[in-house]
């Protein structure tokens, strides 16, 4: 079977392979995903986990409690450089997220959501046609929450807005 996405960490150490495109691929903008990135907000692809292969080298990971479930999420990450390669889920335990800038192509992916808004970093714009929530996709329940399309691009935030 030929593989639908392929790619790895910085080092190459570490590489992966996805047999069935992703379920969605979203970035997220809460502050865990800043701090896992050390960077804005975290776009990564939801995969069925059964659907990722890591072919080559060794994985580690860190646990982290979410502030919002209580559940634990773990960050997958290379021993060698510390790219992350993306995290399961406590809450989610079929489902694994892979980072989009680890594919060989980020570009073979498009970003349909973008999560956790309300807590996006100044400089951020937000793009329009394209799914925007203030907090998750959900509540804790399971019920979807309805999204926000911008007509055109938006800045996240304008804090010096009159």
């Amino acid at each position: 079977m030929k593989p639908v996405l392929q790619g790895g960490c910085l080092c190459g150490k570490v590489r992966f392979t996805a047999s069935r495109p992703p379920l969605r691929t979203l970035a997220c903008h809460c502050t865990f995903c800043q701090k896992v990135t050390g960077s804005s907000f975290y776009a990564e692809s939801l995969f069925e986990a059964d659907a990722i292969e890591f072919n080559e080298g060794e994985l580690r990971h860190y646990e982290h409690r979410s502030d919002g479930s209580g559940k634990k999420v773990h960050v997958h990450f290379c021993p060698s450089c510390g790219t992350t390669l993306g995290l399961t889920f406590e809450r989610w335990p079929e489902i694994r997220a892979i980072s989009r800038g680890c594919y060989d192509d980020p570009n073979a992916v498009e970003i349909g959501s973008h999560i956790w808004t309300r807590s996006a970093q100044t400089g951020v714009a937000l793009p329009c046609e394209v799914d925007c929530f203030e907090t998750a996709r959900a509540t804790l329940e399971g019920q979807a929450l309805a999204p926000v399309k911008y007509e055109v691009p938006v800045m996240a935030r304008n804090e010096g807005a009159a």
